[in-house]
């Protein structure tokens, strides 16, 4: 089991990623589709370490159907992907920075496993 620290790491990085981890329907990532409602309710809210990800959530109830659906599908991968790799993580981030669990992952590529580079290479595939 990967440590509470790690977790969070892995876990706040992989957030930052939420809005650009998948595409719908209609070919578009998270963000493109989300853009109306990252105006409306998140614009003033920096980028990075998952903020935008975290305003959205809190408006939730105030979201375009397509933007909920667009985030439903990437807390979906999200949530694979973290699956995948958790021990992937324990093992080569332990002691990687708050923020930096995906470069710490593509730094490591070559040493993951297999259902982790898989995970991954689908996530990509989906538009991440």
């Amino acid at each position: 089991m990967i440590h509470r620290r790690s977790r969070s790491i892995f876990l706040h990085a992989l957030a930052s990623l939420t809005l650009s981890c998948s595409t719908i329907a209609l070919a578009q990532s998270p963000e493109q589709v989300c853009a109306p409602d990252i105006q409306a309710y998140c614009a003033g809210v920096p980028h990075g370490e998952g903020r935008i990800a975290q305003c959205l959530r809190a408006n939730e109830a105030k979201l375009s159907p397509a933007c909920r659906q667009g985030m439903a599908k990437a807390a979906t991968l999200m949530k694979e992907v973290v699956q995948a790799c958790e021990d992937d993580v324990h093992r080569f981030c332990a002691g990687a920075a708050q923020g930096t669990a995906k470069e710490c992952l593509r730094t490591n590529f070559r040493e993951l496993s297999m259902g982790c580079k898989r995970e991954l290479f689908e996530a990509k595939r989906e538009g991440m």
